[in-house]
C-alpha cells in the first residue's frame, strides 16, 4: 500500500492534537483528481474544528483550501491532465493538510499563472465568502454603493475589490494601521473611514479619507 504523511487530529484541543500520520495515498474516481499539494491555507474554522466546535468524526485531516498539481486523474476527468495547476476549496470530508488530496472537477479551477501556490492556497475559501456575499446574496450591481466592514480582512480586502471591480462605489471601514493597505486596493472613486479597532459604527473615528 502506497501512503502519505497528512496532519490530522484524533482528539479535540489545542496545536497539541494535531498529528502527522501515514494515511493512504487517495485514489480519484470518476471526475475526480488526485493533487500534490503544494500549498494549504489555515482558515478560523480550521482551529473550530480542532477545538470540537463542529463536532466532526474523529480522526480527521484539517484544512479546506489548496493549491498544487494533479498528479491522477479519475475515469471522467477528461479535461485535466498530470501537471495541470489547480486550486480549490474542498468539501467537510476531506482535508488538504496531505502531501496529496481528492479534489472534485466542480471544487477546483486553474491557478492563475501569476500567483504562487501559497497565494493561491489563501484565495478559494474567503473569495468564494465574499462573492457569495456580495452577488449571490447580495445582489450586488454596478452603480450601487456597500459598505463592507473589516476591508483588510481575509474576506473583506477580496469583497473590495470584487465590488470595485463590478463597479460599485465602495465604503470600508479599517483600522488606522491597515488605511494604506486597503486605499491601495481601490483608488478610484472610493471612500475608506479611519476606525479603532471596533467595527461598531457607532465607535467610527471622525478621522476619514476619500479619493
Amino acid at each position: 500500500m502506497i501512503t502519505m504523511k497528512a496532519v490530522r487530529i484524533h482528539d479535540f484541543g489545542g496545536p497539541e492534537v494535531l498529528s502527522l500520520d501515514a494515511v493512504p495515498l487517495p485514489q480519484p474516481h470518476d471526475d475526480e483528481v488526485t493533487l500534490k499539494v503544494y500549498a494549504a491555507s489555515v482558515n478560523p474554522v480550521d482551529y473550530k474544528v480542532r477545538e470540537g466546535s463542529s463536532g466532526a468524526d474523529l480522526p480527521v485531516t484539517l484544512g479546506r483550501d489548496v493549491s498544487g498539481v494533479v498528479e491522477l486523474c479519475g475515469t471522467r476527468a477528461h479535461t485535466l491532465k498530470k501537471g495541470d495547476p489547480l486550486y480549490a476549496m474542498l468539501g467537510n470530508d476531506r482535508g488538504g493538510n496531505a502531501e496529496y488530496v481528492v479534489v472534485k472537477a466542480t471544487e477546483a479551477a486553474a491557478k492563475p499563472q501569476r500567483l504562487s501556490h501559497a497565494e493561491a492556497a489563501a484565495v478559494p475559501l474567503a473569495g468564494l465568502t465574499a462573492w457569495q456575499g456580495l452577488f449571490d446574496h447580495g445582489g450586488l450591481k454596478s452603480g450601487q454603493r456597500v459598505l463592507i466592514h473589516g476591508g483588510a480582512g481575509g474576506v473583506g480586502h477580496l469583497a473590495v475589490q470584487f465590488a470595485k471591480a463590478a463597479g460599485a462605489f465602495v465604503a470600508t471601514t479599517v483600522s488606522a494601521q491597515d488605511f494604506d493597505f486597503v486605499r491601495a486596493l481601490a483608488p478610484t472613486r472610493r471612500s475608506i473611514t479611519r476606525t479603532s479597532a471596533s467595527r461598531s459604527l457607532s465607535r467610527t473615528s471622525t478621522s476619514s479619507s476619500t479619493w
